[in-house]
């Protein structure tokens, strides 16, 4: 005859699917205290280069939006001559180097 699962093994296995395969995840505390980290940072829309910048990094090419609940706010910048090359950045963030800008 099978064997259920108890209710300890049914509780690790809704952990791993929630967690996307980790037993521990980023609290809401957690994700919250590091968008305003990245949104009052140096990539964030205050900064001077994103004021400058003519177009925001949410409507570049070289945008790779983050996963998870913080997807509509930030992105990985992936254009090799950015400055903000390989940084999260927040979507209306902006540096100048977007994809519309080069030739």
């Amino acid at each position: 005859s099978a064997v259920l699962p108890s209710d300890e093994d049914l509780d690790l296995h809704q952990l791993f699917e929630l967690g996307a395969g980790r037993l521990r995840v980023l609290s809401i505390e957690g994700r919250d205290q590091a968008a305003k980290r990245w949104i009052e940072g140096d990539r964030g829309p205050n900064v001077d280069i994103a004021r400058w910048a003519p177009k925001n990094c949410g409507t570049c090419g070289f945008y790779l939006p983050i996963s998870g609940s913080l997807r509509q706010a930030f992105g990985v910048c992936a254009n090799a001559i950015s400055p903000e090359d390989a940084r999260v950045v927040a979507v209306n963030h902006g540096c100048g180097a977007h994809s519309e800008a080069i030739n």
